[in-house]
């Protein structure tokens, strides 16, 4: 019975027209987003220490691989085509490290083309909508929210903390709330007839009618019953009185419902995320138990897959306890189900192993879908797979810049057997192919392959960055800073120089501009032939300083290249975007600035 009137209570509660908001404390205040710091870690950081090598900021910011310019898309974004927030976040770890261990490089290539299986394995949750906002958001409402315990109504000394995990109690807590407005309600009217109760059980003969007679006469002889009985005869004063007495009983009434009304859609709230964490939680383990059975006999995968078995295992008994958990609805069942779900979510909560396997899930995720994205541009012919040879120099044939992959693009060929000089003028497209082939380069020796036809590389231990120097400071100009990163990459160099261990790659656009052209020129070419005693560093230059490109140009170690550039009869500008043999004689600083309708006057005067 009692059953019977606290579901018409939530029933009548719930179509109340004053719609109360389930969060009591949701205040318009602007917050950062909340994200899910991830435990899990790339099969990458599972190698030995002395396989791995950090990708400096310097070489990720310069080459825009996990932050663009402009707000566009990173290279990353190109690389992994990642489908939702916990895949973008993935990047953050890409761009720390890349590796030379050329097994573990052929053993993920291997993993990349198992995925077509792992899809395959995976075809029972194309239905599922993998929603991340809502788990982050969960996420906040479980970790983040300092006023938790407080808003479910969990007890929050620690001495009786057990209390939140036992269902039966949780239920109780859940009846006292439920009934509490009909309690409010008949309390009055409880307190009327309580006396009669017990004068009739006191075997008293007594009639209700009887008893009501004296109950009246009882009441004249105090404030409030005389001002029931006889309202015409009472003063402003005392009428003011009673009206804020039964103000009080009113507003303890609302209060109450209010209560009941907040206590009902967090219930209905936490069944929700309940049922979202149980769907997000089964995908999860699926998932893992795919990817399990694709480095099944992968060598280089095997410690990684141990903390996965591990983590899995953590979510099969967190599957295991919410599992049966329904869709919410208004009926008798629902409102049985209330302390176990309460006891579900404080564990949720409280539990760390379950907080640990939540947070690596998240982090596999945006793993996996890496994966899926890198497999799409195989399967499209985007990427390809690269050989690993230490005994030749790096070569790419038909290599091209990944913001251009979903366009009409130019491809080039690129080898070290020496090092590349290349000149051409500005928008000829010579810093973009340095950029092509330093990007091909890291994302070869961290997931084997890159945006080329063909590649043959011999991993490199180290990569340097010449590109975006940092303006003036308050101890620098522009000279000293570009003087400091050259001496810097020297140092380097220096302290790693064994070539059997160490394999540098650099890449410098327009050595010391900050400084006169004549010695710009002579400080790039004495720093260049320093470079080229050294047997295992590549680099590239790109430059307009055609005197540095005629003193190497009988070098053994360097082969000057130029991007080419036809003159149309007009005076106007094709850049075919080519890498040719050879230096460039062409100035197109004139060139740039009619294109941007630099007045007349300027144009004759700069070509007297």
């Amino acid at each position: 019975m009692i059953f019977d009137i606290q579901s018409c209570i939530l029933k009548n509660i719930c179509n109340i027209n004053s719609k109360i908001d389930e969060n009591t404390n949701n205040y318009k205040v602007e917050k950062p987003p909340i994200t899910i710091d991830s435990n899990f870690k790339l099969p990458l950081t599972y190698l030995e220490p002395s396989d791995i090598f950090t990708l400096s900021d310097i070489v990720s910011n310069d080459l825009e691989l996990a932050h663009s310019i402009n707000g566009s898309n990173t290279m990353y974004d190109y690389l992994f085509q990642p489908k939702h927030i916990f895949a973008k976040n993935m990047i953050l770890q890409w761009k720390k490290q890349y590796t030379n261990n050329k097994g573990y490089l052929l053993d993920t290539q291997q993993v990349i083309k198992n995925v077509s299986n792992y899809k395959q394995s995976m075809a029972n949750f194309s239905n599922y909508n993998l929603n991340c906002d809502k788990i982050i958001t969960i996420w906040e409402d479980l970790k983040v929210d300092n006023d938790f315990l407080d808003r479910y109504g969990f007890i929050d000394w620690q001495m009786f903390a057990q209390f939140n995990e036992s269902s039966f109690f949780l239920q109780a807590l859940a009846l006292m709330n439920t009934i509490s407005p009909a309690i409010t309600l008949i309390m009055p009217i409880f307190f009327l007839l309580f006396p009669f109760l017990i004068i009739k059980i006191q075997g008293i003969p007594i009639t209700f009618d009887v008893y009501m007679s004296v109950l009246k006469e009882i009441a004249k002889n105090h404030f409030i019953g005389r001002a029931l009985l006889t309202m015409n005869n009472l003063s402003w004063d005392k009428v003011i009185y009673l009206i804020i007495t039964f103000g009080l009983y009113l507003m303890q009434v609302y209060q109450n419902i209010h209560q009941c009304q907040v206590f009902y859609n967090n219930i209905a709230k936490i069944n929700g995320n309940l049922i979202e964490i149980r769907d997000f939680v089964n995908y999860s383990i699926s998932s893992m138990e795919c990817f399990l059975l694709i480095t099944k006999n992968i060598p280089s995968y095997e410690k990684i897959t141990m903390d996965i078995r591990e983590h899995c295992d953590n979510l099969k008994r967190l599957y295991s306890e919410i599992y049966f958990i329904q869709k919410f609805e208004n009926s008798l069942n629902k409102y049985t189900e209330i302390g176990y779900m309460l006891k579900c979510y404080y564990r949720l909560h409280s539990r760390k192993d379950y907080e640990d396997c939540l947070r690596y899930a998240v982090g596999f995720e945006g793993y996996i879908n890496n994966l899926l994205g890198i497999h799409e541009n195989i399967t499209d012919g985007k990427i390809s797979f690269s050989e690993f040879d230490s005994t030749e120099n790096c070569e790419m044939e038909e290599q091209y810049y990944p913001p251009l992959m979903s366009e009409t693009h130019i491809k080039n060929n690129s080898n070290f057997k020496k090092n590349m000089i290349i000149s051409s003028p500005n928008k000829s497209g010579k810093t973009t192919i340095l950029k092509t082939i330093t990007i091909n380069i890291i994302f070869t020796q961290q997931v084997g392959c890159g945006f080329y036809k063909s590649a043959k590389i011999n991993p490199y231990t180290h990569i340097h960055s010449y590109l975006n120097i940092p303006d003036t400071s308050e101890r620098d100009s522009l000279f000293q800073a570009e003087s400091r990163r050259c001496k810097e990459i020297i140092n380097t160099i220096k302290q790693y120089n064994d070539p059997i261990k160490f394999r540098h790659f650099c890449i410098f656009d327009e050595l010391y501009s900050g400084t006169n052209p004549e010695e710009a020129s002579k400080a790039g070419y004495a720093f260049l032939k320093y470079l080229n005693q050294f047997e295992n560093v590549n680099y590239i230059l790109t430059t307009h300083y055609v005197s540095i490109c005629k003193k190497f140009n009988k070098s053994e170690k360097v082969q000057n290249y130029k991007m080419d550039v036809n003159i149309l009869d007009d005076g106007t500008f094709d850049y075919t975007y080519k890498l040719k043999k050879g230096i460039s004689k062409i100035k197109g600083g004139i060139r740039v600035l009619k294109d941007m309708d630099y007045p007349d006057e300027i144009i004759k005067t700069m070509e007297k």
